[in-house]
């Protein structure tokens, strides 16, 4: 892993020496693609990427724009990147470099050449190096908004001197019919299959009612497959390529969360049922699952109040995940009946939007919900029983 770090750093460094000088303008021998990666196997590489190749062999010129880059040196870097704060930059790297990594990495690579006028590639040309600049080539990364495959489509669509979109932006082809009704949250889960259902069921917690609404066909292009696949129904694309193959190996499967929680569920049944018939307490279950479930909402709601992403704003997970729980946990017990029913109303309010589906739930959420309410109901249930009994 280490090797493969070191390897990954030492090409950026390399890359990141290249300069873009003279000349001003592409020959006529020059070409313009758009370079399609696969997914990678960590949950970040799953959805691919994208990024502009310019190449005019008659100039020695061959470099890839590359939107997807940044500072592994930067202070903070993980905190940054969950508030939002993360500067993603362009970075211009020789075609051999960026290849090298990929075929490193063991993921295929596609090349699509565009099928721009001469006037075109030199508009395109001279728009990557506007960006380029020092001044101009930082901006403030948002997956579904503002990525690699986004500056990539707008920027080929700012360079033609026709309409980018067929229709006016409805498109009549199959994939974009199947789209159209879909969400953003929907979208990503094919790239999110059984080899990272974890990282979905997290993902999932952490995005919010926005990625609950139906895309149109420009907001789909954040997914570096379809932009690819626009190229072709547009006709934009002269000729196709595949440059590498994949030769990478899938990581194993994990158990589902589905099956893991309602596991848990049905463990919660039986040691509730236990716990009534013998009367004795089971705080050693309670304390972990109460602070798990805590956990989670404080970082739900953190990122909620905090972080600049549009995507996890406006998050209803919050009903079920919430920081409350951590309250019932350390507050002292005359306050714990009146803290239970506020989360025994969150939590059903989680189960009706389960029902309606204002915001898409995870489907491991449900059973998560349901042992979360036995137990609650059992605590206030022995609460009423102790009072009573004195």
């Amino acid at each position: 892993m280490l090797k493969k770090i070191y390897l990954i750093l030492s090409i950026a460094i390399l890359s990141g020496t290249t300069t873009i000088g003279q000349p001003l303008q592409l020959s006529n021998n020059s070409t313009i693609s758009l370079l399609t990666c696969g997914a990678g196997n960590e949950y970040y590489l799953s959805f691919g990427h994208s990024a502009i190749r310019v190449c005019d062999t008659s100039q020695n010129i061959d470099f890839v724009f590359n939107y997807g880059v940044f500072d592994f040196n930067t202070p903070n870097l993980y905190l940054k990147f969950a508030l939002g704060n993360l500067d993603y930059m362009l970075d211009v790297q020789s075609y051999n470099n960026f290849i090298l990594s990929y075929q490193y990495e063991g993921r295929w690579v596609a090349e699509q050449k565009l099928n721009l006028t001469f006037e075109e590639r030199n508009k395109l040309f001279n728009l990557l190096r506007e960006n380029y600049k020092k001044e101009n080539r930082y901006y403030k990364y948002d997956f579904f908004r503002d990525n690699c495959a986004t500056r990539a489509r707008d920027i080929i669509e700012k360079s033609l001197n026709r309409d980018f979109y067929i229709n006016n932006g409805v498109n009549t082809d199959n994939t974009y019919r199947n789209l159209i009704n879909q969400t953003f949250r929907e979208i990503i889960y094919p790239y999110t299959n059984e080899r990272l259902m974890w990282w979905q069921f997290g993902v999932d917690a952490l995005l919010g009612m926005r990625c609950d609404r139906p895309v149109s066909v420009a907001e789909c292009m954040f997914i570096p497959f379809y932009l690819q696949e626009h190229l072709n129904t547009i006709n934009l694309c002269e000729s196709s390529t595949l440059i590498l193959d994949e030769t990478k190996t899938d990581n194993p499967k994990s158990i589902s969360p589905i099956v893991v929680f309602w596991i848990l569920c049905f463990i919660t049944c039986i040691l509730t049922y236990i716990s009534s018939t013998k009367k004795i307490k089971i705080k050693w279950f309670d304390i972990p699952l109460f602070s798990l479930v805590g956990i989670i909402g404080l970082v739900v709601a953190m990122m909620w109040a905090f972080s600049s992403h549009w995507c996890v704003k406006e998050n209803l997970n919050i009903l079920w995940a919430n920081p409350i729980f951590l309250l019932l946990i350390f507050c002292p017990k005359r306050a714990n009946k009146y803290i239970i029913y506020t989360l025994l109303t969150c939590l059903f309010l989680a189960l009706l939007n389960i029902i309606i589906d204002i915001q898409h739930y995870n489907s491991a959420v449900l059973p998560i919900v349901i042992s979360l309410i036995i137990r609650l109901s059992h605590l206030l249930y022995n609460e009423r029983r102790i009072k009573r009994a004195a």
